[in-house]
Parts: C-alpha cells; sequence; structure tokens
C-alpha cells in the first residue's frame, strides 16, 4: 500500500498554512500550539527569540512573526550571525565609515539602519562574539546606534534564532545574560522533526510531490514500508535533511514507488533499485551490481558527509570540518572539487 499527501490527510489534523511563498503543514499538537502563541505575539512589538535544532524550521517560524505583525507590509530582512569575521559582522550590523582615496570620509550604513520600520531576524545569534554582542546589547538599550558624533533613532524589531541553550552559554560566559534577557522576552521553542512524528509521514509526501514536479516526473509514492523506515530514523538534519532525501530520491530514483530497500539504514545515502536476474537467488543481486569500484563509493560517501556536515553547520566551513574530524584545508579542497562550497546570499539575492 502506498501514499500520497492527499491519502495521508486523514492521518492528523492538517492546517496548512502559507507563509509568504512557503506551504507549511502544522499537524502536531505542539506546533500547533505554538503558531497560535505565535498569533498572539506577532502584532506585539517586542523581540522574540525562536529556539531549536539545526534545520528543524526556525527560518519559517521567523518569517511567520514578521508576515503576522504591523510591519509585514515591508521586506524581512535576515542576516546570518555565523560564518563571518567578527570585524565583517560588525559592519554588516553596525555600518562603518572608510576613507576614500580623494581624503572624503564615507559612512555605509548597517542593516540596523537599513531594517528601520521592519524586522531584523539575527539568524544564530548564539555564533556572536562577545565584541559583537555588547555592542549590540548597547543599541538594544539606547535604541540608537551611532557612527562618529552622529545619533540616529532606531525602530528595529528584533528577532533572533538559535539552535545554542543560550543560558548555558550565558552560564559558561559565552553569551552576555542582559543580552540574552533582552532577546528573549518572548521565546518559541521549536520541536525537533523526531518528535513531530505525526506531521512525518504528511511533510515527506508533500516534499516528495514538490521535488517530483520540479523535476518533470511524475508523482512518486511512498510505501509502508519506506514510511516506517522515515519515521524510525532519528533525521538529526530535521526538516531540512527530510526535504534532501526527497529531493534526492526524486532526482536518482527512476521509480513509482519509493521502498524501504531504496533507503540505507541511516539515510546517509540511498541505493538505487536492483532486480536479480534468473539465474541468481532472489536474495542476492546479480554480481555485476553487487560491487562497485571502491573509489566511487568513497567519492559517494565524502560528498554525502561533507553535504550532511554543512547542513548542520548552516554552510559554517570550519564547523562542518571539525565534525568531520577532518583538516580545514582538505575540507575547503574536497567542498570545492565536488561543487559544495557554500554561495554567500545577500540581501536582495
Amino acid at each position: 500500500m502506498m501514499a500520497t499527501l492527499g491519502d495521508l490527510a486523514g492521518l492528523a489534523e492538517v492546517e496548512p498554512l502559507m507563509i509568504g511563498e512557503h506551504r507549511v503543514i502544522v499537524a502536531d499538537p505542539g506546533m500547533v500550539r505554538l503558531y497560535a502563541l505565535l498569533d498572539r505575539l506577532a502584532p506585539v512589538d517586542i523581540p522574540v527569540l525562536i529556539t531549536g535544532e539545526i534545520g528543524a524550521g526556525k527560518d519559517l517560524v521567523a518569517t511567520a512573526v514578521h508576515a503576522r505583525s504591523p510591519r509585514a507590509n515591508k521586506p524581512l530582512i535576515v542576516f546570518n550571525c555565523a560564518g563571518l569575521h567578527e570585524e565583517l559582522v560588525d559592519h554588516e550590523l553596525f555600518g562603518h565609515e572608510h576613507d576614500e582615496a580623494s581624503g572624503v570620509t564615507t559612512t555605509t550604513a548597517g542593516l540596523l539602519e537599513t531594517a528601520c520600520g521592519t524586522t531584523l531576524v539575527l539568524d544564530e545569534v548564539g555564533e556572536l562574539a562577545l565584541g559583537t554582542q555588547a555592542k549590540l546589547l548597547r543599541v538594544l538599550e539606547s535604541r540608537r546606534v551611532s557612527w562618529a558624533d552622529n545619533l540616529r533613532g532606531r525602530d528595529v524589531r528584533i528577532v533572533a534564532t538559535t539552535h545554542r541553550d543560550l543560558e548555558a552559554e550565558v552560564a559558561a560566559g559565552r553569551f552576555y545574560g542582559d543580552l540574552f534577557f533582552r532577546l528573549s522576552v518572548a521565546t518559541l521553542d521549536l520541536p525537533p522533526l523526531r518528535h513531530r512524528l505525526s506531521e512525518l509521514p504528511l511533510l515527506a509526501s508533500a516534499f516528495l510531490e514538490d521535488a517530483c514536479r520540479h523535476s518533470g516526473r511524475s508523482v512518486m509514492r511512498i510505501s509502508q514500508g519506506a514510511m516506517a523506515v522515515l519515521r524510525a530514523y532519528s533525521w538529526p538534519g530535521n526538516l531540512r535533511e527530510l526535504k534532501n532525501v526527497m529531493q534526492y530520491v526524486a532526482a536518482a530514483l527512476a521509480v513509482d514507488v519509493l521502498l524501504a530497500v531504496h533507503l540505507s539504514d541511516q539515510l546517509g545515502r540511498l541505493r538505487p533499485p536492483w532486480t536479480p536476474t534468473p539465474r541468481v537467488a532472489a536474495t542476492v543481486p546479480a554480481i555485476g551490481q553487487q560491487f562497485r569500484p571502491i573509489a566511487d563509493e568513497l567519492r559517494e560517501l565524502e560528498i554525502t558527509r561533507i553535504r550532511e556536515a554543512l547542513e548542520a553547520t548552516a554552510g559554517n566551513q570550519t564547523r562542518a570540518a571539525s565534525l568531520l574530524a577532518m583538516p580545514i584545508r582538505t575540507f575547503f579542497a574536497k567542498a570545492k572539487q565536488y561543487g559544495l562550497t557554500p554561495r554567500r546570499k545577500r540581501d536582495g539575492d
């Protein structure tokens, strides 16, 4: 028996939401409560801290806070606090002055000015250096940011996201307690996918249907056996990992039905389907399909693990290399070789 999104609609009370261009499926009771609280918080001009594991969908919740606020008529501005040197982060947030060759001093406004009147999302705020935290705290306390002797009033709503336990970071001296309290006037704690199993079949089917449509192929169905494998997996990369798996399935498997045999035990790799020849027992694949060059398999494993590490660290190559215990230069070289080097996105891209 196979399942599509339409077939699974009866498994849970589904409340589909549109957040910008994104369709969000809300079926888990905890997620229903979270979005109900979000509806009450969004119109009130207070800072919101969104916590949850990497890939759990914190960006969508932040977008929903903005979309349901009085600031929704202005563009949402998102800044990724991870992966940039402290000086560059300061320039992006607070602006900076620079001297031209002609001797003229010009000022470049930071996001705390350009976000005036709208919402600024500080994505992964727990990655900010202590020096930047101190500057941000001063801005939030005074509601002003200064360049030289020029002070300008601020009207920016701050929404921050983090996968870290900021209270533990405060206790360890890695995050300012005053800044934590400023950012967490209201807190939304996003549960991981493994705690939202009532949504997993719906999400998996929706992601697979979208991936098939974008690939220009007919919709693939998910068997009950494959769904059981998906349910049993822990999903350390959460929604992001599930979406990536479904995109790979749609692109790589020329089948109409996704079976359990197509999924590896840890979902790190996906196996193409095989059909035994008449001369081989049904439980053993044909010899030509049982063996492949070891170099090819090692290359695929490297690509998969590097991609997973980048996903788990939101594109931070230094931290991704650390997760794999790989020398940073080796990681940089392999990420470039396999075309996995993250591209930095700027507002408006």
